[in-house]
């Protein structure tokens, strides 16, 4: 997850809000209130965002040659 988000773009928006990017994830974006709030919500994007290709059998993009993955025991019983 930390090589991903070496990855992120954080941007302030006009209101004070936080948002951040995932580009080696396609359409993985998190908003909050504060950055460090925008962070703890792009890990959970990440999560949403992997587990949504194992289910619909989308390709997981290399990170750094490091594939993205889990281990079948820690998916939630809805995608096994």
């Amino acid at each position: 997850m930390r090589l991903v988000l070496s990855y992120a773009r954080y941007s302030q928006n006009e209101d004070g809000t936080w948002t951040v990017e995932l580009p080696v994830l396609p359409g993985c974006i998190s908003w909050a209130p504060t950055r460090d709030e925008a962070v703890e919500m792009a890990k959970d994007a990440i999560e949403a965002w992997v587990l949504t290709a194992l289910r619909f059998g989308d390709e997981i993009p290399e990170v750094n040659s490091c594939v993205l993955q889990y281990a079948v025991d820690e998916l939630p019983r809805a995608v096994k």
